[in-house]
């Protein structure tokens, strides 16, 4: 099987009590089969321990929403206690994210954790592969599996190539003409996808919408609603930020293009690339605003928490992918009116 991620998936390394906004605080933490029956092998104090915090399968969290496990240095008890290698799945694989496509596996770094976000806006951003001995997934139709990839690698180039305002309508045009075409039972990749005319964003009715959907942190929505106040306003300029913004980008479409193999939709996934790079770019400019300064390291931390909200709430994902083609301020129109200067 062929294993594809970026290149900076391998620099990726838990910074643990150094990190400002623990994984293990905050979160239903569920623990898979096989290492459940391994804590309930285990005996001693310890032992004892893991059975009086588990309970369904998951780790029983403290009042304050803790795992039992993170002690107050912020250090992971399990890890001390039994090893790296005794980690449930879901421990030992966030921030990592894997899909898998036939004989393809594709995996990467998640930008809700801020460590995994600073190195995402950090590094270039190119795909390496290699070989690895792991049971294929007959679940994907390889004819659209290799039209979608060409058409990614297309995005791809567009993004790294062209200005961030002409990158963003160029997949946008594309995206609407595949699904246009794909709807019709046409695999095809469009030589020259109509331009579609930009039309004047609402910004307003986007952050409407955000603000609708679930919280995962309390401080979230008054956010949203305090940087909604900062709508037509900038400052310096906007394009320093252009770099970032096109790792955010790629990043989005990465992680989501492709899945359109499973359902044939596509256009509502680059919808919600395009509308998080605006967002996130939106939510930077507010920071500057504010404070005189939206550095690297603020940009990491806005962007991880944006992907905190959006990304790591199913329902919200989903909330998005419908929206795209049910609410006007998300047409290919309006959307292209976010960019087009």
């Amino acid at each position: 099987m062929i294993y594809r991620t970026p290149d900076y998936y391998s620099k990726f390394r838990c910074i643990a009590d150094k990190c400002r906004d623990s994984c293990c605080i905050g979160w239903e933490i569920d623990i898979d089969a096989e290492t459940a029956d391994y804590y309930n092998s285990i005996g001693g104090a310890f032992g004892k321990r893991l059975k009086e915090n588990i309970a369904d399968q998951s780790f029983i969290l403290s009042a304050d929403d803790r795992c039992p496990f993170l002690n107050g240095r912020n250090l992971c008890d399990i890890y001390t206690e039994l090893g790296e290698e005794h980690l449930c799945q879901i421990c030992s694989d966030h921030p990592r994210y894997y899909e898998w496509f036939g004989s393809v596996k594709e995996g990467g770094i998640g930008l809700s954790c801020e460590e995994a976000a600073r190195i995402i806006l950090s590094s270039d951003f190119n795909l390496t592969e290699t070989e690895i001995q792991e049971d294929e997934d007959e679940l994907c139709d390889t004819e659209l599996y290799d039209l979608l990839l060409n058409v990614r690698d297309k995005i791809f180039s567009d993004i790294k190539t062209l200005s961030l305002s002409d990158a963003m309508c160029s997949m946008l045009d594309m995206a609407s003409e595949m699904q246009s075409g794909l709807d019709n039972g046409e695999l095809d990749i469009p030589e020259h996808p109509r331009n579609i005319p930009a039309e004047s964003p609402d910004k307003t009715a986007i952050f409407h919408f955000y603000g609708e959907l679930e919280p995962i942190d309390e401080n979230w929505m008054p956010y949203l609603a305090d940087s909604k106040n900062y709508i037509g306003q900038t400052v310096g300029s906007p394009e320093k930020y252009e770099e970032y913004l096109k790792k955010i980008g790629l990043y989005f479409i990465y992680r989501y293009f492709m899945k359109g193999v499973f359902d044939g939709e596509i256009l509502s996934r680059v919808k919600l690339a395009a509308v998080s790079v605006w967002m996130i770019g939106h939510l930077w400019q507010c920071e500057e605003i504010k404070t005189g300064c939206c550095d690297m390291n603020k940009c990491a931390w806005i962007a991880k928490n944006y992907s905190k909200e959006v990304e790591y709430c199913e329902e919200n994902i989903e909330a998005i992918l419908d929206a795209s083609y049910e609410l006007e301020c998300f047409s290919v129109q309006r959307m292209k009116g976010l960019f087009e200067k």
